[in-house]
């Protein structure tokens, strides 16, 4: 008797090679799935530690609200900082307890953190500082904008998920190229810049003339004097002569709006406050301007 021989069939041989296609396809797609994954998690996390800069400069402004000033740095190593500003300290860490915000940003590292040192006093500092235009540090170069450095209020810096140019310190630094900057040291400037194989900071800044607006309001205070004698116009909130006006003379001064103002007969907070006056002093001017009018 002839026995038959069983033979694959050309449908059993092409559906094994289409399942083997399938697993190719499926091995490409879960690789791809992996890394748009990746992807994705470091965007997500970008964005939240932009938010946290937002969030760090939001504060910066209200305390600089309430208070007149920017806060100091913290100058302890950020593994081990208190969070509380160290008075003196121009260039060091987030002030995140002072501030009242979270510790860290997503990465979990403080921020870095540099104000510039006419800016820690009181509101009347400040704001001379400001009207008059920054001097010395921080500053900053902007991608966004042209390669030259400029001065700033206060500068911050997030230090992004790794040591991106290698360099040993979580701050990377751009050297060549018409943006650079090292935010490392700040010097000679820090740097806002897309990210980068060999850079991944974030940084955020508040510029001078942004402070001065929601910080600064001068009003113009004229003294006009007909009382027989010099006066002497006196800011008591900062305890400084403002100027003296002599009889029959009158006298403009620009001063902080919300400063308490005595005229009196001596220099330097001395003598007697001077009366008859219109309005009578002490008194505490706000608005776009006042007048002082002295009669004998």
């Amino acid at each position: 008797m002839q026995r038959s021989i069983p033979v694959l069939s050309n449908t059993r041989g092409f559906t094994l090679l289409e399942i083997a296609i399938v697993m190719v396809i499926i091995g490409i797609l879960t690789g791809g799935g992996v890394s748009l994954v990746k992807v994705l998690t470091e965007r997500k996390m970008r964005n939240a530690s932009m938010d946290y800069l937002q969030q760090a400069r939001t504060a910066l402004i209200g305390f600089a609200a309430n208070n007149g000033r920017l806060p100091w740095a913290d100058g302890t190593p950020a593994a081990a900082g208190d969070g509380v500003e160290d008075v003196g300290t121009t260039n060091g860490f987030l002030p995140y307890q002072t501030l009242q915000i979270a510790p860290s940003d997503p990465y979990k590292r403080v921020l870095r953190y540099e104000v510039n040192s006419t800016l820690t006093a009181d509101r009347a500092v400040s704001c001379a500082g400001l009207k008059a235009g920054l001097a010395g540090r921080p500053l900053v170069v902007d991608a966004d904008g042209a390669g030259a450095a400029f001065r700033v209020a206060v500068v911050l810096v997030g230090a992004g998920p790794m040591d991106a140019n290698g360099s040993g310190n979580l701050f990377d630094a751009v050297t060549s190229g018409a943006h650079q900057g090292n935010n490392a040291s700040g010097t000679p400037n820090y740097l806002r810049h897309p990210p980068t194989e060999t850079f991944d900071d974030l940084s955020a800044y508040i510029g001078g003339n942004e402070l001065f607006g929601l910080l600064c309001e001068y009003l113009d205070l004229a003294v006009n004097n007909t009382s027989g004698s010099t006066v002497y116009v006196y800011d008591a909130t900062r305890a400084g002569n403002l100027g003296s006006v002599d009889n029959n003379d009158s006298a403009l001064f620009s001063i902080i709006s919300g400063t308490r103002i005595e005229v009196r007969s001596a220099a330097n907070g001395g003598g007697v406050i001077v009366s008859p006056s219109l309005p009578r002093t002490p008194l505490m001017l706000a608005g776009r301007g006042a007048t002082i009018n002295l009669t004998p």
